[in-house]
């Protein structure tokens, strides 16, 4: 990243909650129970050589290499929390997919565009790459 573009001041959070907008729009299929590809993506994400809009956190995520998968504790807290405090919700019996729940969906409408030019094309990406992830 050159000097004149900083990155983008976005959290984990804020950041994983634009994605799961971007991908319920999209209609793409969002794991729940197995969290390998959400993993993956975002090993991708803080490995990539993109630098243009790239948000600072991605920096500073750690990654456990113990299983078979780059594996954040951070990302499935979150991914957890984001159940837990109704934002998603996963079906009986299986919870295999998160779905975005319809009044948050409302809500959020729009909320994208408070975002600057170099991370919604970074968040943009970011949802290509997510929706081809997580439909193999």
């Amino acid at each position: 990243m050159n000097a004149t573009t900083p990155a983008p001041a976005v959290s984990l959070g804020e950041f994983l909650t634009h994605l799961i907008v971007n991908l319920d729009e999209k209609r793409t299929p969002m794991p729940f129970q197995n969290e390998e590809k959400w993993h993956r993506l975002f090993y991708g994400l803080k490995t990539s050589s993109a630098a243009q809009g790239k948000p600072d956190f991605l920096n500073s995520m750690r990654f456990d290499w113990d299983g078979p998968y780059p594996k954040s504790k951070d990302l499935s807290d979150y991914l957890h929390a984001l159940h837990l405090n109704c934002f998603v919700s996963v079906a009986n019996p299986s919870y295999d997919n998160l779905t975005l729940d319809k009044d948050v969906r409302s809500q959020m409408t729009g909320k994208s565009q408070t975002i600057s030019k170099d991370l919604g094309d970074f968040l943009q990406s970011s949802t290509e790459e997510a929706a081809r992830l997580f439909g193999s």
